[in-house]
């Protein structure tokens, strides 16, 4: 009986391994056939899960490049060739020249704005600079940098903020330390805060069965991991962090406005402030545009224009290069949106 159970085994193995080595033959005929007859099937068959989500991101990146990206590169190139001819003309001398320094969308970046300050207080045939704001805010250091630098530069040459359709958070304190400040009835500013987001895509990777591995010389090295859920006392070093920018920001409007520090507490709490109630609180001077703006900087001067008369404005900023190289700065972040990490400080309304 053992030897008749041997020999039945022994048949039954040989059968399955001929069995499956036909079917595993079999697969990589019909594979063979799907590649040749589709390719693109045969690539999302045999896919890994994290090929696929791979493949998701480089097609979402892809999408955008093409779609929105690219076209709006080719329009600005075209509709600022004009431009670019006119800025090829030579700049005319005025008496009551007056530069404008536009800050405008998100802050990411201070250096054009800090090196046009200082270029322009230098300029001889200039005589004050306005700073037109309309910028919800952004990265902390260039909205503290822009600050610091006008409070240095208008011991020099009056720096006349006006506030356009939004100068809010990071914009209204690159705005704090001019020497008067503008807006209209209507301008969004306030939103004094700090604010720090970061995703977390850890349901994500673990659907499609993902997993980042970390080495990291200290606790708090990869704070901000997209990956994984945030611990509590990481949850407790960013919230320590941003209280202390939002400190600086709160003592930058007390000291800069001279504002009570009790008022201001009963404002400073985030909120979207209009410019009539800006007005209000202290936190401008009055309302105006550019040409208001220009009179005040030739009435610090101690030579106000006569009734009627009105300053020349030189516009260093506008060229298309800027534009093009804010495309570019956009198009090479987006990697960026599906990093590892992205921990940054902000001084945003959102």
């Amino acid at each position: 009986m053992t030897s008749v159970l041997s020999v039945f085994k022994i048949f039954f193995t040989q059968g399955m391994q001929r069995t499956w080595g036909k079917a595993k033959l079999n697969y990589g005929y019909a594979t063979m056939a799907l590649y040749r007859s589709n390719p693109m099937r045969y690539y999302l068959f045999t896919m890994t899960a994290k090929k696929f989500l791979g493949w998701v991101v480089s097609l979402a990146i892809a999408f955008v490049i093409l779609f929105f990206i690219l076209p709006m590169f080719i329009l600005n190139l075209i509709f600022s060739i004009p431009q670019m001819l006119a800025n090829k003309a030579e700049p005319s001398i005025s008496k009551k020249m007056v530069a404008v320094l536009d800050i405008e969308g998100v802050m990411t970046d201070g250096k054009d704005v800090l090196t046009q300050l200082y270029e322009q207080v230098e300029a001889k045939n200039v005589k004050g600079v306005v700073l037109r704001i309309n910028s919800p805010g952004g990265a902390v250091a260039p909205a503290q940098a822009i600050y610091d630098a006008v409070r240095k530069l208008k011991e020099r040459k009056p720096i006349v903020a006006v506030m356009d359709t939004v100068a809010a958070s990071g914009g209204l304190y690159s705005a704090l330390s001019a020497t008067k400040i503008l807006a209209q009835p209507g301008t969004l500013t306030g939103s004094i805060g700090v604010i720090v987001q970061l995703p977390n895509f850890g349901k994500v990777t673990d659907r499609f069965g993902v997993e980042l591995m970390t080495i990291k010389s200290g606790e708090f090295k990869d704070v901000g991991n997209t990956f994984r859920a945030m611990t509590d006392r990481e949850r407790a070093l960013l919230q320590s962090t941003v209280d202390g920018a939002y400190s600086q920001f709160f003592n930058a409007v007390v000291e800069s406005r001279k504002l009570n520090e009790a008022d201001v507490k009963k404002w400073a709490d985030g909120r979207v402030i209009l410019g009539s109630d800006a007005k209000t609180y202290g936190l401008i001077d009055g309302y105006g545009d550019i040409y208001d703006a220009g009179r005040i900087i030739f009435e610090e001067l101690g030579t106000p224009l006569i009734a009627g008369e009105s300053p020349d404005f030189t516009y260093p900023m506008e060229d298309s290069y800027a534009e093009v190289r804010k495309i570019l700065g956009v198009i090479s972040s987006l990697p960026e949106l599906f990093g590892y990490r992205n921990l940054e400080l902000k001084f945003m309304m959102l």
